[in-house]
């Protein structure tokens, strides 16, 4: 089993704890911040991010990522749109890509929504209080090539939404 950290919208801040959190891996959904925010990501073994709207001065990163985990396809983008209105050239590379788990950010709020057999994923914003009005972040569960269990968790470490349901 692997355990896939999901995170977005840092904007420059990351609480001490993150790397004591037990991932395999890391998705960062864009807004990291600065290059000494995405270099602290460097303590998981993988790290697949993102370049926000706001990642003016990381030029260097995509800004998406087609990404196999575990026998997992992830779709990882900043600003996806939402769910049910996708923009055209996302929705373009979700059809031809097929992936189980499309992860994005932008919006600071937390979603776990299943579409066609797509899971999308919004981790909220974990720099920054989302909607919401509290910071979070996702731990997905992989075994086998497939997701077992996707949840979104508060500062406080509570989870506060949870797939399956």
């Amino acid at each position: 089993m692997r355990t896939v950290l999901v995170i977005s919208d840092t904007h420059g801040t990351m609480p001490d704890w993150l790397c004591d959190v037990p991932a395999d891996a890391v998705l960062h959904a864009g807004d990291i911040g600065d290059d000494r925010t995405l270099f602290a990501l460097h303590c998981f073994h993988t790290v697949h991010a993102v370049r926000g709207n706001t990642d003016a001065t990381l030029r260097d990163l995509p800004d998406i990522i087609r990404a196999d985990i575990d026998g997992v396809r992830f779709f990882l983008v900043h600003n996806l749109a939402a769910p049910h209105r996708i923009a055209a050239t996302n929705a373009a590379e979700i059809d031809s890509y097929r992936p189980r788990v499309v992860v994005f950010g932008h919006t600071h709020e937390p979603l776990i929504a299943e579409k066609n057999g797509i899971l999308y994923l919004n981790p909220g914003s974990l720099g920054r209080a989302g909607i919401n009005g509290t910071q979070t972040y996702a731990l997905l569960s992989l075994e086998s090539g497939a997701v077992n269990k996707i949840e979104i968790f508060d500062m406080t470490r509570r989870s506060i939404l949870t797939w399956p349901v």
